[in-house]
């Protein structure tokens, strides 16, 4: 399965100048995936929790797991990064919750009321090895006149493929932003598969271009 199909477009603004290079990284283009399971030191029970799998999409944050109800089959919520209650289980089986797939098992002292876990889900970086990223960059919106373009595939490359690290970079050369007119434009980046020929939305929003940095921010 190609990579691109992990992408999910996300929205970042930029603000660039005439007299300087455009140097900027872009966001990680990852999934969820977990980032640490953490039991509370005030924990009476020794039980664990274990996660078998996180959907791609699955918010990210901080998940809490707490004891609602103690004894052999004691009861637990489930509360999203927000503190929202998304989901209550039983000890011993699986639940789905939010997108997490979990089990908290008792252990050999079981668990009191309060005892709790966090569960972290972090994005797992997209290996973007051998795609292609293009800036797509218009004079405005339903313009077919571009007022910017890049690419991982120029000569001497202006946008930057991190490959496994699931980062881009732009290195678009002050000479090239020199000759773009100041002004507010519509962009997006797209990742292409060069094996399928299919395209995907990687980033979108607006590049606020001016003359000197004095100008940055008005």
């Amino acid at each position: 399965m190609s990579s691109l199909t992990l992408i999910q477009p996300q929205p970042v603004d930029f603000e660039t100048q005439q007299t300087c290079d455009w140097l900027d990284p872009l966001p990680v283009i990852g999934q969820a995936g977990l980032g640490g399971i953490a039991a509370a030191s005030t924990n009476i029970g020794t039980g664990t929790l274990t996660v078998a799998s996180i959907v791609g999409g699955t918010p990210l944050g901080a998940y809490r797991v707490t004891v609602i109800t103690a004894g052999a089959l004691a009861q637990f919520s489930v509360a999203d990064p927000n503190g929202a209650l998304i989901a209550q289980g039983a000890t011993g089986v699986p639940l789905y919750a939010g997108g997490i797939t979990l089990t908290v098992t008792q252990g050999a002292t079981p668990f009191a009321v309060g005892d709790s876990f966090a569960v972290g889900v972090l994005p797992a970086p997209v290996d973007l090895s051998g795609l292609r990223f293009d800036l797509d960059c218009r004079a405005g919106l339903g313009s077919a006149t571009f007022a910017l373009q890049a690419s991982t595939a120029d000569a001497t490359p202006t946008i930057i493929n991190g490959g496994t690290s699931g980062v881009i970079a732009m290195r678009v050369l002050k000479a090239a932003l020199a000759r773009c007119p100041t002004g507010t434009y519509p962009y997006s980046i797209l990742a292409t598969d060069p094996a399928t020929g299919l395209t995907v939305p990687a980033f979108y929003g607006t590049i606020h271009h001016v003359a000197v940095a004095a100008q940055l921010g008005s």
